[in-house]
């Protein structure tokens, strides 16, 4: 394995070439470490939408050589039967090589490497709408959660054949709406069997084993993400017109999970 100076134009950067054909020998010794690198492989290759025969590549020596972080630019890719490792950054001997891991999530992050990212610009929560089969309008109502809250057929048929991202509603629909968010977030932050100030404690006491400590970042970067949009639909509901408005009733208000 030899490296590579090439330009970027910000100056020199360095890049590893590990030709697929010589990784055979190294196999035996590096097996142990190939599967989670061929892990990342896999993922990468759906989001670039890579063909599944150019996948996997055996990169023996990347797992225990390479840092990898959600917010850089340094990348392995492949190149006419070599695996090739694209730093966006000159490094010096002893600094860790720091690689892209993908568009993943922080729960993605700990299945597929044991670890989370503080700064990764790609975490998020999923939210499930349950909305019933029976409710024959539902997908014309699936773009905007609010829409479940519209009982005018006519206020309906003006916000379907509007264009853009506008909505309509009137105050008592839009507060009706942020309740609901509010209470499910709520709900979901009861959930946890920890608080977020608990989390913190025990992160700052560093008596953690290793697995409890990266579950517990894992959990505690979740719930800043659920209060951070609880504070959101707050600061919406202090922004209604009228906060004596009472909600009017939802006939196709959906369920979140």
């Amino acid at each position: 394995m030899a490296p590579h100076e090439i330009g970027d134009g910000a100056g020199l950067a360095r890049m590893w070439v590990c030709s697929l054909s010589s990784m055979a020998t190294l196999w035996p010794t590096w097996m142990g470490t190939t599967a989670v690198q061929r892990g990342w492989w896999h993922g990468y290759g759906r989001e670039q939408k890579v063909s599944l025969a150019r996948r996997f590549a055996l990169v023996p020596l990347g797992p225990p050589l390479l840092t990898y972080k959600s917010n850089c630019k340094a990348m392995l890719t492949a190149v006419d039967g070599s695996v090739r490792l694209l730093v966006d950054r000159p490094y010096k001997a002893g600094e860790p090589i720091i690689v892209w891991c993908g568009p993943q999530p922080n729960s993605r992050l700990l299945l597929n490497y044991g670890f989370v990212d503080e700064d990764n610009p790609y975490d998020r929560i999923a939210i499930e709408v349950c909305v019933g089969k029976e409710k024959e309008t539902i997908s014309e109502m699936l773009p905007y959660l609010r829409l479940g809250y519209i009982s005018d057929p006519d206020e309906m048929q003006c916000i379907l054949s509007s264009e853009g991202d506008t909505c309509p509603v009137s105050p008592c629909s839009e507060r009706a709406v942020l309740d609901q968010l509010v209470v499910y977030l709520k709900s979901r932050l009861a959930g946890y069997p920890t608080t977020l100030d608990e989390d913190e404690s025990m992160l700052a006491d560093g008596s953690l084993e290793p697995k409890k400590e990266v579950a517990t970042r894992l959990v505690r970067l979740e719930k800043k993400m659920l209060h951070g949009c609880l504070q959101a639909a707050n600061e919406f509901i202090s922004g209604l017109p009228d906060h004596t408005v009472s909600p009017c009733p939802a006939l196709y208000a959906p369920e979140l999970k």
